[in-house]
Order: structure tokens, then C-alpha cells, then sequence
């Protein structure tokens, strides 16, 4: 009953934001998206995101992220993928516009496919190799192109929808992108994200963890092998999400354990014992 009741709430908060936004303007980005700034549209985009994780009680756990704002220049901005709501993440967490390379199916879902248009997103059909080479050089052109936002990529190529296991396999050819367009790879470790949708904890607050770990330039890497890199940097990420699992066992050990203490101190004064 509780949970019934936690998803009507949400419904009637997040729900109306999202279609309030995607009426409003969403629909509009994605139709006609050279009739406003691309600084507009995602300015838009952020605030409904903010408003929406709010009603989430999300809190944000960020480390390293001077690693990224000290970048000069163009990246690539590479994470592993837990949850639909990673994107909404980083969207909250950065204030300067950032886009996204997404799964075709992606841009086909309500909502969701309104702001990937809207946000000039690149669509990846894995069923066909052709639109891959196609999308990888209009990819590889966005990134040299210095007026034009960082992309987001998601290296898994799918969510891992078991969080508490190591990465999935890393896609080599990610890398071969940030070789071909010559900019760095800043590498962003997430976790947390997959309590934030389903509510099944029933925390106070939930928190995602984003980790933006040491800048890797391939290009200054000699005929680097790209499967070899990948799977070097998926032992990475799978040591850096040990380490973030061990934070968040203690923050939710510390969460429910205010909660009980403050459920404790209610009785106490209701019997006047205090």
C-alpha cells in the first residue's frame, strides 16, 4: 500500500512537471529546434529536470568534478549506465549544455525522444553498421566542432540492470572516438541512480553518485589498442564502484538509522520522557 501510494504522489508532482514541460515546450524543441538557441533548449530542458528530481528527494554525492571544469576544450564524456535516470543526473549536474549518444529506439519514447531531438542527440542503430559509420563521422565532426556542446556517451552500450555486479563489457570502439576527433575522455563513474526510479529503499533522501575521475587524452597514446584500453578502464570503473558501494552502505546504514532515532524520540515525547 505504501508503495501504491508513494507512486500516486510521484505521479501527481514529477508526472505533471514532465508533461506540463513536454506540452509546454518539449514538443516544440524537437519539431522546430533551429527556432531557438540550443543555450535556450537546454536551459528548458535542466530547470524541468531540477523540478523533477526534487520531487525524488535526490541527493547529489559529486567528487572530482574540478577534473572537468578545469578541462580547456572539447571531450567526450564517458560513464558506465545504471539507470534511465542517469541522464537526468548529468543533465542536473551540469550547468553548461551537454548531449547525448543514445540508442535509436531511445529517441521513439515519450518525453524522453522529445528532449534527445531537442538536444541535437546522436542515434546509434546497432542493427545496422552502415548508420553507425555514418553517425560515428557526424560524431567525430561535433566533437572538433568548439561551438558545439560535449557529448555523453555511455560506454555498456545498454543499462546494467545489476548494479551490484561488475560493469558490463566496455564498447572499444568509444575510445576510437575520442582518438578520431583528437579530445580527452573524462571518464564519470555513476552509482545509486537505479534506487532513485523505483523507490523501493524508501529513504529519505536517495543518493547518486557521480565520480569524475583523472582525464584520459588517447591521443596522445601511440597505436593504443582500443580493446585493451577498454578493458583496462572497465577494471577502473569496477574498482572505483567497490569503493562508492562501501559510501553508500554507510550513508543508508546512517539514513535509516536518523530515521529509527528520530521515531524513537516522537514516542519519547509523546510520553513525556524526555
Amino acid at each position: 500500500m505504501r508503495k501504491i501510494i508513494s507512486y500516486i504522489r510521484i505521479g501527481l508532482t514529477a508526472g505533471v512537471i514532465l508533461l506540463y514541460y513536454n506540452f509546454r515546450y518539449l514538443r516544440k524543441f524537437a519539431r522546430n529546434p533551429q527556432k531557438f538557441t540550443f543555450e535556450y533548449r537546454y536551459k528548458t530542458i535542466r530547470r524541468m529536470v531540477l523540478k523533477v528530481l526534487k520531487h525524488f528527494h535526490v541527493d547529489y554525492q559529486i567528487t572530482g568534478f574540478e577534473n572537468y571544469k578545469n578541462l580547456k576544450g572539447k571531450c567526450l564524456i564517458v560513464s558506465n549506465h545504471h539507470s534511465d535516470a542517469d541522464p537526468l543526473v548529468m543533465i542536473a549536474n551540469h550547468e553548461d549544455p551537454i548531449t547525448f549518444i543514445s540508442k535509436k529506439e531511445a529517441f521513439d519514447f515519450p518525453i524522453i525522444g522529445n528532449c534527445l531531438y531537442a538536444l541535437e542527440g546522436f542515434s546509434l542503430d546497432r542493427e545496422n553498421l552502415m548508420n553507425q559509420i555514418s553517425q560515428i563521422r557526424d560524431i567525430v565532426a561535433h566533437l572538433k566542432d568548439e561551438n558545439k556542446p560535449n557529448l555523453v556517451v555511455y560506454i555498456e552500450g545498454t543499462r546494467n540492470k545489476s548494479p551490484q555486479n561488475d560493469c558490463l563489457p566496455f564498447h572499444a570502439g568509444t575510445l576510437k572516438i575520442s582518438k578520431m576527433a583528437g579530445v580527452p575522455v573524462v571518464p564519470v563513474t555513476i552509482y545509486g541512480t537505479s534506487r532513485i526510479l523505483t523507490k523501493n529503499s524508501y529513504l529519505k533522501k536517495y543518493p547518486a553518485y557521480l565520480n569524475y575521475r583523472e582525464i584520459i587524452d588517447y591521443g596522445l597514446l601511440e597505436n593504443f589498442d582500443t580493446n585493451d584500453e577498454a578493458a583496462k578502464l572497465r577494471k577502473e570503473f569496477d574498482k572505483d564502484i567497490n569503493r562508492i558501494r562501501k559510501l553508500d552502505a554507510e550513508y543508508v546504514y546512517k539514513e535509516k538509522l536518523s530515521k529509527k532515532r528520530k521515531a524513537l524520540e516522537t514516542i519519547i515525547d509523546a510520553k513525556g520522557l524526555s
